[in-house]
């Protein structure tokens, strides 16, 4: 009776280690479909967070420029594929079009300089509205087609990198002087080239800005004392 007892007392003992084992396995697994399934739910809410950023963003570039239809699904489409061929992510690609949007860009122009502005911010640093902002502004103070937005964007690359502009300080300048200098014809890359000589001299923002503009204004004006001195006043670069 003895070794019966004996018999049946170590199986049952196996039976409950086998038992333990399997629930310990069991617990386990069940742990790390949790974990990733916590991922995956993680994973999902970034995805979702993203794309109501995007459509949030898309919301106010519609709004500001009026596109719709064919038009908005065409900025949409182009915010996508930037934003998956570039650094940027859609969603930031969308506030650059609300920037010039605001500038009162039309749905066909916004397509047109949104490449070249990417470029100017990765090479610069500066942040994308900020760039599309700037870039904007100076395309339109000196007149100039979408189609050249890249000849501004290259100009403003090569300034901050060879000179002590910087965006700051090319904006801070461009908007007193860019007006008067399209008017006495002097075009962006010597009035930049003029401001990246200032900086370096320790000349710059609104101060060479408006130092700048009125001597523009004076070479300009061949009845002023710098144009009488000259001789003629100055219509070109």
């Amino acid at each position: 009776q003895y070794s019966e007892l004996e018999s049946r007392t170590r199986k049952l003992e196996g039976a409950t280690n086998r038992a333990s084992k399997g629930m310990g396995g069991m617990v386990a697994a069940l742990g790390l479909t949790t974990a990733a399934l916590y991922g995956t739910m993680r994973a999902m809410s970034g995805v979702v967070s993203v794309g109501r950023s995007f459509e949030k963003n898309m919301s106010n570039v519609a709004a500001i420029s009026g596109a719709t239809g064919k038009e908005l699904e065409a900025l949409e489409n182009n915010a996508r594929n930037l934003g998956s061929t570039t650094v940027f992510t859609a969603s930031q690609v969308a506030e650059l079009q609300t920037e010039f949007a605001k500038l009162g860009f039309s749905s066909k122009e916004i397509k047109g300089v949104t490449k070249d502005t990417l470029a100017l911010a990765s090479a610069s640093g500066s942040d994308l509205a900020t760039s599309a902002m700037v870039a904007g502004q100076t395309l339109r103070a000196f007149g100039l087609d979408v189609s050249e937005t890249g000849r501004v964007t290259d100009t403003m690359a090569a300034s901050f990198s060879q000179s002590a502009l910087d965006m700051d300080k090319f904006s801070n300048s461009m908007q007193y002087v860019a007006p008067v200098a399209k008017q006495v014809g002097v075009d962006v890359e010597s009035t930049t080239a003029i401001l990246g000589t200032l900086a370096n001299a320790g000349i710059s923002g609104s101060m060479a800005g408006t130092s700048l503009r009125r001597i523009f204004l004076e070479l300009g004006n061949e009845g002023s004392k710098l144009g009488q001195k000259i001789g003629f006043p100055i219509k070109s670069s």
